[in-house]
């Protein structure tokens, strides 16, 4: 079951009907405002420097999730485990900024990549940010670092995703490169997929497995986004 919470009851009706369209079950259960704990929209004219929650909307997609563990690394060490932790906290940095976050997957479910896309299609997204970990076979414990993947316009919010890891992290910077990834070149906005690092990777392995680290991670991601949806 995936539930979520609209202020408006006709968005909730819109998505209903969509939902029922694809022969997929939903209702609409009122619920008080004041008994969830819904995102802020900052006042006209704030000066926190926050980005106007109704005009940005980021989706987050933590890789891999159920059935599907993705890579297995060092110590049996779970890409979809340390991603979706990740993501839980880049979500909220993001939230806390004023921007309206969409997951993909906030518990450990599988889904199809293109569900993902058309998540990202029906809300609308201004960006999409995938997270996932890299791997190579369990024979190169030297090979480690973060990149970060775009397909056509997700250049520039790539970049500064980059940067800020780089700047937080002590990891080897694989830079940003150009990648026909499904999830990157069916989107319509512009779109980024980010290697936190190698769980077959040494070095990797230990910071990637480390609670701490995962935040500061998650920290340098939502600022890269924030500055770049901030620069525009």
């Amino acid at each position: 079951m995936q539930a979520g919470l609209f202020r408006e009851q006709g968005t909730a009706a819109n998505l209903q009907q969509s939902l029922n369209r694809q022969n997929l079950q939903a209702s609409i259960m009122p619920v008080s405002e004041a008994s969830v704990n819904l995102p802020r929209t900052p006042p006209s004219g704030s000066s926190s420097g926050q980005v106007p929650r109704e005009r940005i909307v980021v989706v987050i997609d933590p890789g891999h999730g159920g059935r599907d563990p993705g890579a297995i690394g060092i110590g049996g060490l779970r890409e979809k485990d340390v991603v979706l932790s990740i993501s839980r906290q880049v979500a909220d940095l993001l939230e806390r900024e004023g921007i309206q976050v969409v997951m993909t997957r906030a518990d450990d479910r599988a889904l199809e990549l293109s569900t993902r896309v058309q998540m990202a299609q029906r809300a609308n997204a201004n960006y999409f940010v995938s997270i996932h970990a890299n791997a190579l076979n369990m024979s190169r414990p030297d090979v480690n670092g973060v990149e970060t993947f775009y397909h056509r316009s997700g250049r520039e919010l790539a970049q500064s995703i980059q940067n800020s890891i780089m700047q937080s992290v002590n990891m080897n910077n694989r830079g940003v490169k150009q990648a026909n990834f499904y999830v990157l070149r069916n989107t319509s906005m512009p779109s980024v997929l980010v290697e936190v690092g190698f769980v077959t990777g040494r070095d990797d392995a230990a910071k990637l497995r480390d609670a701490g680290f995962q935040t500061t991670m998650a920290g340098a991601i939502a600022r890269g986004i924030v500055q770049n949806v901030r620069s525009r």
